[in-house]
């Protein structure tokens, strides 16, 4: 018993440090041969959401060929981090695959992401890079509240110059704050500001890991509209050949509260009109061929929406029954239907279901989590999903309704922190046997007959006590 439990003990311990191996292993490092000959970065804050597009121009004066570049954010922008994508500038379709890693060696306060390139970055040879991210809920309203008839300004804090783990000979950053004077912004000289723009830098030689900390006070009236919750539902018939897609959305303005009471006369008399820091209305967008569109809340449909069919879409407007200010909050259901040969191809008894995550609920949209489920057909099997980008894949569910017997199986899925660059396509495999198709009209006719058959029956059997012969033969009348 003692040599089984030292046995245990020493195998545990091996794989503890076989773990921390291979964790030191998985650690990268910063290579010394790289460094930025130029870099340039535009910073947008006009919205709730802050767009950053920096270009890179590297160069490799090492001795050794380069697999991947590393990019580094501060972790406050990394618990805010919403999106990245990176690629060779000038080829936007050849994506790097981008990864967060921990680096050995490296100051705290920084977060790194790996860009794994397409081809080898050859010693002595250069390369120009774009690196795209966006932040969501990063601006603080100041002052978090406001009357009613006062603008929005809040406040950004970020770098006047641009993070790197490399060495910059040159790099400038440029701000769009919108065309409204920004009440005031941190001086880093030289920096100034024009036509809706604050301009940082040229700066030279900057060593890597380099700080430079400003701050921003400025008007932003943009809808801070987020979907604090979406539950998207996709049901497949095959019966149909339909498609119904019901989204549940509350929303809620994140903006500068409302202080005070609401007066509707003031409301429709501001000529501030649509730059009032306040959400009216806001447009989704559905696929072509929706149809069979309605909008509706807890007390009942909703009026006062508008749709417009163009080509390649539909266009929604969605006007919720009163006009949300900062901290008011609604929820409502979108649904419709959509032919399922648009989306849904076969070979045989294979199927492949190739959809959207979500729709664009509005412009700028911020979806705090997003909860999508997909009812397949019962009978279906081998299910596989494949997706964009990584989510989290919950239990399968049972979805039973008209005609079921064992039910309907559901793949649930849930993602946080999205914005309409997650608007891409998912595929969902499965094979399900046409055979099955005629089941649920035979259950029927098989009902309807056992119903006849029942009914005949009741009809010729003699259910009384004494027969009627007897009832007549000994009868007096």
């Amino acid at each position: 018993m003692i040599k089984n439990n030292l046995f245990i003990i020493i195998f545990s311990l091996f794989i503890i440090f076989l773990s921390f191996c291979d964790a030191q292993q998985r650690e990268l490092t910063v290579f010394d041969g790289l460094k930025v000959i130029s870099a340039t970065r535009n910073v947008d804050i006009t919205s709730q959401i802050i767009k950053i597009k920096t270009e890179f121009e590297l160069k490799n004066d090492g001795k050794e060929d380069v697999s991947y570049i590393l990019n580094i954010i501060t972790e406050d922008e990394a618990k805010h981090l919403s999106w990245m994508v990176a690629f060779e500038t000038g080829k936007e379709t050849g994506k790097f695959r981008v990864s967060r890693v921990k680096v050995k060696d490296v100051p705290d306060g920084f977060v790194f992401h790996k860009l794994e390139l397409l081809n080898l970055f050859l010693s002595g040879s250069t390369i120009k890079i774009t690196v795209d991210y966006a932040l969501t809920e990063y601006l603080i309203p100041h002052p978090k509240e406001i009357i009613q008839s006062e603008n929005q300004l809040v406040l950004y804090s970020g770098l006047a110059n641009i993070l790197s783990p490399y060495s910059i000979i040159k790099e400038n950053c440029i701000y769009k704050v919108g065309s409204v004077q920004p009440i005031a912004f941190t001086d880093v000289s030289p920096s100034k500001y024009a036509s809706g723009k604050i301009s940082y830098g040229p700066y030279e030689n900057l060593k890597p890991y380099s700080k430079k900390s400003i701050t921003i006070h400025y008007e932003n009236n943009s809808p801070f509209l987020v979907a604090t919750n979406v539950d998207r539902v996709i049901e497949i018939s095959h019966w149909g050949g339909n498609l119904a897609v019901e989204e549940n959305v509350e929303i809620l303005n994140k903006g500068a509260s409302l202080k005070g009471s609401f007066s509707r006369l003031d409301f429709q008399m501001d000529r501030r009109g649509m730059k009032q820091p306040v959400i009216r209305s806001f447009k989704s967008i559905l696929p072509p061929s929706t149809r069979d569109i309605y909008y509706r809340d807890e007390i009942g449909n909703i009026s006062t929406s508008n749709v417009f069919p163009r080509s390649d879409r539909v266009e929604v407007e969605l006007r919720p029954r009163f006009p949300l200010f900062g901290g008011w909050k609604t929820n409502y259901v979108l649904g419709y239907n959509i032919p399922s040969y648009s989306f849904l191809h076969f070979s045989g008894s294979n199927y492949a279901l190739r959809m959207k995550m979500m729709d664009r609920l509005f412009d700028n949209a911020v979806v705090e989590k997003l909860r999508l489920k997909i009812i397949l057909p019962e009978m279906s099997k081998n299910i596989k999903l494949v997706t964009p980008y990584s989510v989290k894949r919950l239990p399968d569910e049972v979805y039973k309704t008209y005609l079921d017997t064992f039910g309907r199986p559901v793949v649930v899925i849930e993602k946080e922190n999205l914005i309409n660059n997650h608007i891409q396509t998912f595929t969902l495999y499965y094979e399900f046997e046409r055979m099955y198709l005629i089941r649920e009209p035979l259950m029927v006719i098989a009902a309807f007959l056992l119903v006849f058959l029942i009914s005949i029956l009741l009809f010729r059997l003699d259910f009384s006590i004494e027969s009627t012969v007897f009832y007549k033969k000994f009868s007096i009348y």
